[in-house]
């Protein structure tokens, strides 16, 4: 007798996490090109990037926050059944450390500016210096943490960037057109 059975049709993001994810990843890329083009020391040039970074910084947070409780109440939809196994333990870990890295770099980031020499206001306005007294110390090691976790998640992001391309373009399967917008599954 011949399997009448069908395979499930593949599924896409909802319209949510989509636009949690794109709006994550335009921030996280432009807070790491932001962070790298910081200017040094304590002057005006610094205060005032620092007041945008770190205001962007807060929406990043709120954001990826809003992404991170959204997986966790509605399921990601299942991979297609061509995915290896070890690809798929690969794609949740990533994504694991991903929200890891972008808790850790917000945390990093609010205790820099906690911290800092200067004073920091966030978009000009939610005065974060005064979270607690400055200390050169735990404001060194606070920017020692950004910044090696803003280049590990530079990696893991290339990486996540680069299997996606690798799926779209090598693999040719529907993982990146799964999350890419209003695009169509077969």
């Amino acid at each position: 007798m011949a399997d009448t059975s069908v395979a499930p049709k593949a599924q896409p993001y909802s319209g949510r996490a989509k636009i949690l994810h794109w709006s994550m990843a335009v921030l996280v890329l432009l807070m790491l090109l932001g962070g790298s083009q910081m200017p040094g020391g304590t002057g005006q040039e610094k205060v005032d990037a620092t007041m945008m970074h770190t205001g962007f910084g807060l929406i990043l947070a709120a954001v990826s926050l809003a992404a991170f409780v959204n997986r966790l109440r509605h399921a990601p939809p299942a991979l297609p059944d061509s995915i290896a196994k070890f690809q798929r333990v690969v794609s949740v870990w990533t994504h694991r450390a991903l929200y890891l890295l972008i808790a850790l770099q917000v945390i990093a980031g609010i205790g820099i500016a906690a911290t800092a020499p200067y004073v920091v206001r966030s978009f000009g306005i939610l005065p974060l210096s005064s979270l607690a007294a400055d200390d050169i110390h735990i404001y060194r090691a606070f920017k020692e943490t950004h910044e090696m976790v803003a280049f590990a998640l530079l990696v893991l992001a290339g990486a996540h960037i680069a299997a996606a391309l690798y799926h779209h373009f090598i693999a040719k399967d529907i993982v990146l057109r799964r999350m890419w917008p209003a695009a169509k599954l077969p």
